[in-house]
């Protein structure tokens, strides 16, 4: 079966949602250096597992892959850092929507360990 008309339709509706949106917004939001701070750390911290992932399962060459998210990770820490000054300030979030939100991230940490393991485990008994 040819993807090419499927592909043309995913970029045409795309494109739609692209131009709703952007007409449904009224003021320019602002930028949150916080959040390009963040997001650079995270990026940084997770790179070298993304790199030596291969290594570490099948004794492959590692995935230049993780470079990308690397370089991507470094240049939204700098970013990030260079703007601290326009950081917003924090909020505090009531109780019950921590305590919701901390719930959520636990669960949702809970199945990515699992399906990592199970994961690894399904690569480590294959060879």
């Amino acid at each position: 079966m040819n993807s090419i008309p499927w592909i043309l339709i995913g970029v045409i509706v795309l494109g739609i949602l692209m131009v709703v949106v952007v007409r449904r917004r009224k003021e320019p939001r602002r930028v949150d250096y916080r959040n390009y701070f963040v997001m650079g750390v995270i990026w940084l911290a997770f790179a070298p597992f993304l790199i030596l992932l291969p290594w570490l399962l099948h004794g492959e060459e590692p995935l230049f892959m993780g470079l990308f998210f690397l370089i991507m990770g470094l240049g939204y820490t700098i970013v990030g850092l260079m703007n601290r000054d326009k950081w917003g300030k924090q909020l505090e979030a009531p109780p019950e929507t921590r305590k919701k939100t901390m719930t959520i991230l636990g669960l949702a940490a809970l199945v990515g360990v699992l399906a990592a393991l199970l994961f690894a485990t399904r690569f480590l008994f294959l060879r």
